[in-house]
């Protein structure tokens, strides 16, 4: 096992902390943390502008199958698979957030596929803060991405979004800070025989 990589996926309830659970993760290890990355990296691979593959991730989670000319034979979200093992083999260490990274990066050695889930009651209170937002609007608002969530990593993966055995850790939030949750992954690397 090569101890100077390590690459994390973080995939994630809404309101869970997940996000910034990866960002602590990369700043306490010194590595990138792609999110924001990906969806920069996936418009320059399809020709289209950012904004347009926001658009096109809501609709995915919907349902639909083509956006913007991209056909359904060869979907946007093949741009991002290929980008997150591009970006996966360029040899650092690094952070993934979500985009079914554990998935695309399955059976890697040097990857650690984590999984940040919280209650309905503690991600809505996340959620409402973080958004400024009604505790009501907030539990609407944790169920819908939720269910879009699970619907496009279904789609893209054939697998159930969440199920433990998709994942080497999986971390509840409801009663733990963020800062903990990172604690508790470094820990694990650790102890899977990382010297980090």
């Amino acid at each position: 096992m090569d101890e100077s990589k390590l690459i994390f996926t973080i995939g994630r309830t809404n309101g869970s902390g997940g996000r910034e659970i990866a960002a602590i993760l990369a700043k306490r290890l010194g590595i990138v943390s792609y999110d924001t990355e990906l969806i920069n990296e996936t418009a320059k691979m399809a020709g289209i502008s950012v904004e347009d593959v926001y658009k096109q991730e809501e609709k995915e989670g919907k349902g639909a199958i083509s956006f913007y000319g991209i056909p359904a034979s060869n979907p946007l979200h093949q741009y991002q698979f290929e980008a997150i093992a591009r970006l996966a083999d360029e040899g650092k260490s690094c952070v993934f957030v979500g985009r079914c990274a554990d998935h695309v990066l399955e059976g890697r050695p040097d990857v650690i596929r984590v999984f940040i889930h919280a209650s309905k009651e503690s991600s809505a209170k996340r959620s409402a803060e973080r958004n400024g937002i009604s505790l009501r609007v907030a539990e609407a608002r944790v169920e819908t991405k939720n269910r879009d969530r699970a619907m496009y990593y279904q789609r893209y993966t054939g697998k159930v979004w969440g199920n433990a055995a998709n994942y080497d850790l999986c971390i509840d939030t409801s009663d733990i800070t963020v800062e903990q949750a990172a604690d508790l992954i470094i820990a694990y690397a650790r102890m899977k025989g990382y010297g980090l």
